[in-house]
This record gives structure tokens, sequence and C-alpha cells, in this order.
């Protein structure tokens, strides 16, 4: 190891292998503190005591991040902040190139970890390296980033297509930008943003780099590393900014959409909604007057530690599975009696992998909920004594999604008949904000100005078209993980576009009472509603 008289401190993503690995070692022969940050434990473990035993520098360290979760990278800075350390350079380096699928929250996974996640990351740890200056952004960006001629936003917000060489390019061109934009929000700062092209290097990343090596071709990853470390800590790259360089210092001039400013502020403004930078503040309360078809939030009798456990096992173990004996009767609704509806909600919640209807029926931890004492307690003050469930639904709303993006009011009339009471719960499994969850008009008149844009065929509800002023009194419902809320089928409301850059999940539960019948040739489950 290299005595240092100025350490610094570093974290690399994807420090546990390939250029990232290399790049960590000659950080930590300089005698700096490394920070290896990356999701699998055993080879960062690895990598750690390579890095210590080839360089003397016990100063190397292990954070879990997996990029391919926004909670993940939210995780990581609490724990590295927590070390009370200043932060001198972050280098952006982890990636993938034909991984398939969709990262926790949703969003297309080449393009999620390579720039979302690190987007996030970058932004989270910008006051820290603010704080810290002299310091440096190294974005490992790629020479196929001057291919796109485009940005397709849709295309983020769906699992990984044929084509993901595309998505591939389009991720490192977003770093390019990111890189750009940077640079112009630290202008006064002294913290510069770079991006590098590490070259063909033979790593692991696809099976075509990993032969490389083998067939002559392309550069090892200490060569790669080396231009890196050299961007990174040569005093001659101390004052440049906004830049794109090969691993040989030779500057590639950027392409037009890198350069594009009103590009790079509409990818800025996305990123933010999409990842919560910056939005995430409970500054609304939900309106308690009853009159305006909402009443005040109540709280679970569960505690924190049992709703935790509730949540994970209904996103991991209830929402991917179907019940079978639901879905067996919906199957024969649709074979024997016709029924379009059944085979309709069958088949989207089979693309969806996610069953979400009726899980009381089948689920003990929904089940549990639905016991909750605090929760009969307030729906018996309304309802009385018998309480009649008689419908479930499971929402999961990801980030960048809107569930219900139409005016309605949950009536029922092709469902329900007879006279009695009916009311609406909505319990707030993870936190439920003016960025992911649902907003009403509070007193909503039904008048000739409000126009029904058209019929739920199945369930009879009505959508609506509201004039402009009436959409403006709309209030966002706000609750705390375990909080819920009574609303009568009265209430005009709809979802919201989720930017808050978190999964919110929340479980509605349909009651009535005795004296209402729901009409058994419609009804969507396949027993008779219970009684709590």
């Amino acid at each position: 190891m290299n005595p240092c008289k100025n350490q610094k401190i570093c974290i690399v993503t994807g420090g546990n292998s390939g250029v990232g690995l290399m790049t960590a070692v000659g950080l930590a022969q300089f005698g700096h503190h490394v920070f290896i940050a990356c999701r699998c434990a055993s080879k960062a473990e690895k990598a750690v005591n390579y890095i210590r035993s080839s360089t003397d520098n016990p100063k190397v360290e292990f954070l879990p991040l997996d990029l391919a979760s926004l909670d993940s990278v939210r995780t990581f800075v609490k724990l590295f902040q927590d070390r009370n350390l200043p932060l001198h350079l972050l280098v952006n380096n982890a990636g993938v190139f034909n991984t398939r699928g969709t990262t926790q929250e949703g969003f297309e996974l080449i393009w999620g970890i390579n720039y979302l996640g690190h987007f996030l990351l970058t932004n989270l740890l910008l006051e820290t390296l603010q704080h810290s200056a002299p310091s440096q952004i190294v974005m490992v960006a790629s020479d196929l980033a001057l291919r796109p001629t485009s940005i397709k936003w849709e295309r983020f917000v769906r699992k990984t297509p044929l084509n993901f060489i595309e998505l591939y390019a389009v991720s490192k061109l977003c770093l390019l930008i990111l890189t750009q934009e940077l640079s112009r929000r630290l202008e006064n700062t002294n913290v510069t943003v770079n991006a590098i092209h590490p070259g063909f290097v033979q790593s692991n990343i696809t099976l075509g780099h990993r032969l490389s090596k083998y067939l002559g071709i392309g550069i090892s990853p200490q060569e790669s590393a080396s231009g890196l470390l050299t961007c990174a800590t040569s005093a001659a790259f101390a004052d440049v900014k906004g830049k794109f360089f090969d691993y040989k210092q030779n500057e590639i001039e950027l392409p037009d959409l890198a350069q594009d400013t009103e590009l790079a502020q509409q990818l800025w403004e996305r990123s933010c909604l999409w990842t919560g930078y910056n939005r995430y503040h409970l500054t609304t309360t939900p309106n308690s007057n009853t009159t305006a078809g909402v009443l005040e939030p109540y709280s679970l009798a569960l505690s924190p530690t049992e709703l935790d456990s509730i949540t994970k096992t209904i996103i991991e173990d209830v929402l991917p599975k179907p019940p079978i004996k639901n879905h067996f009767y919906d199957s024969a609704k649709f074979l024997f009696m016709f029924r379009f509806g059944s085979i309709f909600l069958l088949l989207n919640q089979f693309r969806k992998k996610e069953f979400h209807m009726e899980r009381h029926l089948d689920s003990d931890a929904v089940w549990s909920i639905c016991q909750d004492k605090n929760l009969r307690q307030k729906l018996k003050e309304y309802l009385g004594e018998e309480l009649v469930l008689w419908r479930s639904e499971i929402w999961v709303n990801y980030p960048s999604q809107q569930l219900i993006p139409f005016w309605h009011q949950d009536s029922y009339p092709n469902l329900l008949q007879g006279e009695g009471k009916t009311i609406n719960v909505y319990i707030a499994l993870t936190e439920v904000n003016e960025w992911n969850g649902f907003e009403y008009i509070p007193n909503l008149q039904l008048t000739p100005d409000v126009s029904v844009k058209i019929k739920d065929p199945f369930s009879g509800n009505r959508l609506f078209d509201l004039p402009e002023d009436l959409e403006q009194q709309a209030v966002p419902v706000v609750l705390r993980p375990g909080e819920f809320v009574l609303f009568t089928d009265q209430l005009m409301h709809r979802s919201i576009r989720n930017t808050s850059g978190q999964v919110r999940l929340a479980l509605t539960l349909r009651l009535t009472q005795p004296s209402v019948h729901i009409v058994s040739s419609y009804s969507p489950i396949c027993s008779k509603p219970v009684l709590l």
C-alpha cells in the first residue's frame, strides 16, 4: 500500500468483480478508504479479502446495495451516512447488460439498475459529496450510448423487451445526460462529474465478454480500471467537468441527445418523480369531516412488527399465488354461464401474476386484518353488530402507475340489492400519501355539469368527467402504515399516479348489513359473504 497523506473515502458500486473490483484495488493501493457496494454479500466478502491482502490496506469494507430496489438504495445511503464519514469519490460502475424483467418498483430492469438506481444513489449522497469537496462523481457509461436517436419514456415502465441492447444503450445515454445535468447544477461547487467508456472489457457481464480473454480480443479489467483511476485521481482532471472519456483518457464527443438541456430537464423531473427524490414528506392530513364522504383515520390494533410481517407475507406469498378454488369457480362461470366479466378478471390477474381479489377467503394474513378488533369496533359503530364482508381487494400501486385514473363512486348497483347501509374500508399496509394513494372531492353534489364518461358494465359503477374547478378541490388521503379510513359509496374519488418512488400496498374491504343482498349470479367470490 502506498502511503496517502490525504486519505479519501470512496464508494464503488459493483466493486466485487471486473472493472469495479480493479478500481477498488487501485484506490486501496493509493491508501484510500474504499466501500464496495454490491448485492451479493458472499462475493463482496471474497472481494474485500482479496483487496485487503493484495494491497495491505485494511480500510476496505462492504455495504449491501441492490440497485434494482430503491428501498435498498435508501438503506445503503443511511448505513453509510450513519458512519458520519465524508465522501470524496463516488464511482457509479455497477451495471447489467442482458438481464430481463422489472425492478422491485416495476421499472424495466436494465434501465432501472444502470441508471435509475444510480440517479437516486447519487442524489441522496450529493449533500455529503458537497460537504466533502473537493469531490468527484464518475459515471461508467458506454460508447453504445452514442447509438440512440430518441428516448421512449413508456419503455421504462415495462418489462425488458426482446431488443434488450436498445435498453442498455439508452440506460448509458441517460447516465451521460445525468452527467451533463449534474455538472450544470453543481457549477458553483467543487464537485466534478464525468463519464468514462471502459472499453470492451474481458469481464463477466456477458458470455462474449467472458470468452474474449481466450479469443484474444478486448482489454483486461486492470487496463480499463487504470483509465478510470486516472480520471478519478489525477490532478490533471481535478477541474474537468461534464466530459466523456474513453479508458485512454481521450475525450469522446457527446451525442446531441446528451447535450439537449430540455431533454435533460425532462429526464431529471421524471427521475425525481419515479424515485420520490425530494418529495417524500407527510405534509397533508386526511379530511376528517364525515360529510365529505371520508371518516377520520383510525389505527389498527396490530403492532408495527405484526403489520410488517403481514405486509411481507401478502407481497411475497399471497399476491403471486392464485387461489385455486376461486379461479376454478371463475373458469366454471365463464364456461357454463358465459360470465365474461369473470374470465376478464381471471386473465388480467394471470397476466400480472397478481391475484388480488377476495384473498380474505384463502389467506390467513388478509383474514387477520379483517378480524382486527379496532377495525371491527369502528365498523360496528356504523353498520351495527352484524357485519357482512362481501368483497375485498388488495391494491398494489407501483411507481409511475395509476390504478384507476377516472373519477368514480363505489356504489355497485349491479351487485347489491335491498335496503341497508354499506361502507368501504381503505387500509394502508404501507405509507399512503399525496404522491401514491387516492384523492377525493369533499362534499360533492352531482349537478348537470358533472357528466358520466362511461358505465362499468360489470359493477354498474359510473365513471365521471369533472369540470376543472371541481378537480382543483381534490384532497389526497394520507395514512401511515396500519391506519384506515371508512368511506361511503357516494365518495367521488380516483387513484393518484404513484410518484413516491415506493410501492404502495393497501387493502380495501366492502361491507354491508344483512338486509342488503349480493346478486348471486354476479358475485365475484365462490362462497357466500362472510360475517365478521
